[in-house]
């Protein structure tokens, strides 16, 4: 193998080291994002259950003579407190939901469509997965469907009082943006850095090879013209060249 195709390799593997140490360090970060908006989208769905809870106590005894009832006074208090709330980020929201049969009836406004006229989902459907989760009962994260066929990051939990389940959800790709971004970002500047690293080392080394060249050809000339004969040997000795005059013997 040349000298050149030594520089070369070298600043390949430069080149890869880099993209992978930067991909590894992007990936750790994501995933230390990822835990943390399961934990941020658990803690309000967990606040927000436990709030309507305690609103649903108090209106079985304080809002008994509601016309429609304490449950519909609670809720009726939950869809007003959220009525200008919009939720986290660009895509964060909460949903309160009810099984009706074999349909999930939503109660608070989606942020994204039906902003009024909301479509209740099947029960047996692919769509709004960690709502069902939260009405069979179950409490948690998740990674799954929304209502929309969107795949989110969401926090689920049942309201015991009420039957009804709650979710917190922003979509995951929201969550991935930024750092398909940082690594585009890494990625470029890692490549940058490598080449303009590459450039000033052949810079520096080429006239080293050249020197290194022009003496070992001085060298065989010095061998080829000398008078009397030499043999040279490796460490293992064998034989690894001899000159003209070697050969001439």
């Amino acid at each position: 193998m040349t000298e050149h195709k030594r520089l070369y390799l070298l600043i390949s593997i430069m080149t890869g080291v880099s993209l992978l140490v930067g991909g590894i360090a992007i990936h750790v970060l994501y995933q230390a994002a990822m835990d943390e908006g399961r934990d941020r989208l658990m803690e309000s769905a967990q606040s927000q259950a436990r709030m309507i809870e305690a609103i649903a106590r108090f209106d079985a005894v304080e809002s008994a003579d509601f016309p429609e009832g304490s449950s519909a006074a609670t809720i009726s208090q939950i869809l007003d407190a959220h009525k200008n709330f919009k939720g986290a980020g660009e895509t964060g929201e909460f949903t309160l939901a009810r099984r009706e049969g074999e349909q999930i009836v939503f109660l608070l406004s989606h942020r994204h469509y039906d902003l009024e006229d909301l479509k209740p989902v099947r029960w047996d459907s692919q769509l709004a997965q960690p709502m069902r989760l939260a009405l069979s009962g179950y409490s948690g994260t998740v990674i799954a469907i929304d209502y929309r066929g969107e795949r989110v990051l969401a926090a689920h939990e049942p309201v015991a009082e009420l039957e009804l389940g709650i979710v917190a959800k922003i979509d995951r790709a929201e969550i991935r943006a930024p750092f398909v971004r940082a690594g585009l970002v890494a990625c470029a500047s890692a490549l940058l850095v490598v080449f303009v690293a590459s450039l000033l080392f052949l810079r520096i080394s080429n006239p080293m090879i050249t020197h290194i060249r022009e003496q070992h050809a001085r060298l065989d000339a010095i061998l080829e013209t000398a008078v009397e004969g030499i043999i040279t040997f490796d460490q293992q000795g064998i034989v690894d060249s001899f000159n003209r005059a070697a050969e001439q013997m």
